[in-house]
């Protein structure tokens, strides 16, 4: 979501948002009536490609699908064998149950990802796979595997992926100064504000105002506006639990603590596209968040020390990396994964 939504919300009691936006009669919290769901720690779906030596299982982010990797895995077939992986709820895969509890913290959905690859691996015989993950969500799930099951993976990849969600200070203007919190306090802002307050009864029309833009995913329009329409046609009560477990996710105490190799591949988005003004309901911003989520959200793991954590800024991209730069970001793969 913009940084509309993310800070000022979060400070301003939602009441400089007109009424509209909300409507009182959904519960995006729960599953529609009659929605079908799968069994939790299932994944949505599984494509394999490739035939090489070493094994790779790339995981789709926050409201896509395998086939977003379907460029990458045809430049690959002779590289890697390559399972993508779509996380239960995309792609018009079914989601697990919805907890009953609403410690979001707990990241039950996640780590339900987490278990579906764990099994994948299982099932499939494969040693040490490297793991990519990009985006929101699947960030989370490679991190979460370095970090719980090094002995199972080789090395992790991240691609134009947000560790954590970084959060704007409360009353000053400028990005620099992070407002940091503990992992409790993030926990509480999600189940006493966000989930209650606003996204229970956020309306489809709100949500998708204030989604990343077709020009954050790629710079190609047509690319973007495709992968937009991907990622909208998830259900948005699935795209809310998912979104609102990560809002209450945080590692940055314990990179240090990560066993196996991390390459962290960031996005240089564009500094016409940082500095464009953009605004949501009356709300004028500008798109520089980008930087802050994307770049300066690693300031924690670089702080960390750890020799196996390396980041590189790939030239020329937006979030979805592979499509802007596949010769910037190949080279950047191939070389990490054969070392």
């Amino acid at each position: 979501m913009k940084p509309l939504l993310i800070f000022l919300l979060a400070f301003s009691a939602a009441k400089c948002f007109a009424q509209p936006v909300q409507d009182s009669s959904l519960n995006n919290l729960a599953h529609a009536p009659g929605y079908v769901t799968c069994k939790t720690g299932q994944l949505g779906a599984v494509v394999k490609a490739g035939n090489g030596k070493q094994a790779m299982i790339l995981v789709a982010g926050l409201g896509f699908g395998a086939e977003i990797f379907e460029n990458f895995m045809r430049a690959n077939k002779e590289r890697y064998t390559m399972y993508a992986v779509t996380p239960a709820g995309f792609a018009g895969t079914p989601a697990p149950p919805m907890p009953d509890s609403a410690a979001y913290a707990a990241c039950s959905w996640t780590k339900g990802i987490e278990a579906g690859i764990l099994e994948l691996i299982e099932k499939e015989k494969l040693q040490r796979p490297l793991i990519v993950g990009h985006f929101i969500t699947s960030t989370q799930v490679a991190l979460d595997l370095a970090l719980h099951h090094p002995e199972k993976i080789g090395k992790v990849i991240i691609i134009g992926g947000e560790p954590y969600r970084y959060y704007r200070p409360r009353r000053d203007t400028a990005w620099g100064n992070e407002q940091l919190y503990t992992p409790g306090e993030r926990a509480k802002i999600v189940e006493q504000f966000w989930a209650p307050l606003w996204f229970k009864t956020v309306t489809k029309r709100t949500w998708d105002a204030g989604m990343y833009r077709p020009e954050e995913y790629v710079a190609d329009s047509a690319t973007g506006k495709k992968l937009f329409a991907q990622s909208a046609s998830a259900p948005l009560p699935v795209m809310i639990r998912y979104l609102l477990e990560f809002f209450a996710y945080d590692i940055s105490s314990r990179y240090s603590e990560i066993k196996v190799p991390v390459l962290v591949l960031m996005p240089s988005f564009s500094e016409e596209l940082l500095n464009r003004k953009l605004y949501f309901s009356g709300q004028a911003y500008s798109g520089d968040y980008l930087y802050y989520y994307y770049q300066r959200g690693w300031d924690s793991a670089r702080k960390a020390g750890n020799p196996l954590l390396q980041f590189q800024l790939i030239p020329g991209t937006r979030i979805l990396m592979w499509y802007d730069a596949p010769e910037g970001v190949q080279e950047a793969i191939d070389d990490f994964a054969g070392k």
